[in-house]
């Protein structure tokens, strides 16, 4: 037993010798190579840590699949909530339709279409267009920068901090454009506030004005995700826009405090044509204005109704069908899951109130396109459905064969026209290409100019 009882000792003893020898291997070890220590240490942290989150993920990932498939679907089953005047404007565009095409010539394909016949009319070349934020406006940018750059035009480009806009969100300044020579612009279609002492400066006496406006509710819901106004307001719903619109006077301060006493809410649209949007429609300053606005830009296109819209500005600026195709590629669109969400009728009451303005606005506006379409009779709704052959024609050429040419015979509406490579590049150039192209050319006439004797 006491032999035993030793030789136990002395296996412990040595087992702590050992241990302590170990112990002052890792010592040195730690001594000597303390950085190739802390992180082959952190790597197995990490390690530990990635395993850990994976585990975590894997078992609650059937949880997070069937909600965010329940929230999809709840975007996807509801329907686009319209307003009743909405509804008149539909109703209004069939009977028109009906009204225009007779029965057995509804389509200009499949049978005679009238030789092209020369404009009477001079085109005008000196257009200001105000940009309203998220309403389809960098698509139609891009029309006018093409023609802009295509006729030789000086347009008027940023020469501030924000090379997109003049001054935003204040009036336009005298010193946020780039100089060009003679100190006139033929065209403005950059973010700018519509003021027009700004254009009655720069521009010619015979400038057009025109601008773009979107539905409402339309407008709300792209304007809140793309801000992240959910974010902001702390909105956990998965109906952010209805919750907001049934307590909107209480983001009011929100707005003030993020936006410095501005709302990207309230009269948005309007605000960019310049009225004051905390005021309502009834007030006697705003009366002023707007009777001031829709004199001063008696068109403005409506983005529900693209096509129609561009086929309006053709006629009133004289110019060629070519002139007006766009890129069918949606500019700076996104999805997001309450796109297509319904609205109580508390929501669109409440936001009709708070928006009033920009409802008259809309309202107005839309009601003078139909005015222009209907003046236009059978013929606008022949070139109307023209023009939206041949833009799908373009675009599908240019996107199936962009290096190559397809060739469009002459029409009533459009002379004999090739679309080519070049054009096809230019259809779908981004808007800060467009700018530096401008810029180069205007800087250089500039340049010649000043070192000229």
């Amino acid at each position: 037993m006491r032999r035993s009882g030793w030789y136990g000792f002395l296996r412990l003893f040595y087992s702590i010798k050992d241990n302590l020898a170990v112990l002052t291997s890792l010592r040195h070890l730690w001594r000597t190579n303390r950085p190739l220590v802390v992180l082959l240490g952190g790597m197995v942290l990490l390690l530990a840590l990635y395993t850990y989150l994976l585990l975590v993920i894997e078992e609650k990932y059937e949880e997070r699949q069937k909600l965010l498939i329940a929230i999809r679907n709840l975007a996807d089953d509801s329907f686009r909530s319209k307003q009743p005047t909405m509804e008149e404007h539909k109703e209004g565009l069939s009977q028109t339709i009906k009204r225009l095409e007779s029965p057995t010539q509804s389509r200009t394909q499949g049978r005679h279409i009238p030789e092209w016949q020369p404009p009477t009319c001079e085109p005008k070349q000196n257009v200001a267009f105000v940009k309203v934020h998220k309403a389809g406006s960098t698509t139609v940018q891009s029309v006018f920068l093409r023609y802009g750059y295509f006729h030789n035009l000086t347009v008027m480009l940023p020469g501030g901090r924000n090379p997109a806009s003049f001054s935003w969100a204040n009036n336009p300044s005298p010193g946020d454009a780039y100089p060009v020579s003679g100190g006139v612009y033929n065209i403005l279609t950059h973010h700018a506030r519509y003021h027009p002492e700004t254009i009655q400066a720069r521009m010619p006496p015979d400038t057009v004005r025109v601008a773009i406006m979107r539905h409402l509710l339309d407008h709300l819901k792209s304007m809140f995700n793309f801000i992240h106004l959910n974010t902001k307001y702390k909105l956990l719903s998965i109906t952010p826009i209805q919750t907001f619109l049934e307590n909107v006077t209480d983001y009011a301060e929100i707005d003030s405090k993020f936006y410095e006493g501005r709302s990207p809410t309230r009269n948005f649209q309007s605000f960019v044509l310049g009225f004051d949007q905390m005021k309502d429609v009834g007030d006697e300053s705003t009366e002023q204005h707007f009777r001031e606005v829709t004199t001063d830009v008696p068109f403005v296109m409506i983005l529900e109704h693209l096509d129609e819209s561009l086929v309006v500005l053709k006629r009133t600026l004289c110019w060629s069908l070519a002139d007006i195709f766009y890129d069918w590629t949606a500019r700076n669109y996104r999805k997001f899951y309450y796109k297509s969400s319904s609205l109580s009728d508390l929501a669109m009451e409440n936001h009709r109130k708070w928006s009033s303005i920009d409802y008259a606005l809309y309202e107005h506006y839309n009601r003078t396109l139909w005015e222009e379409v209907a003046k236009g009779g059978e013929d606008f709704a022949l070139e109307l459905e023209h023009f939206r052959t041949m833009n799908s024609n373009v675009n599908e050429h240019c996107r199936i064969d962009p290096k190559g040419s397809r060739s469009f015979p002459a029409t009533k509406w459009s002379m004999s026209w090739t679309v080519d490579a070049k054009f096809c590049k230019q259809l779908r150039q981004e808007r800060f290409i467009w700018d530096w192209k401008l810029a180069m050319r205007q800087n250089e006439k500039l340049r010649r100019e000043r070192l000229s004797p």
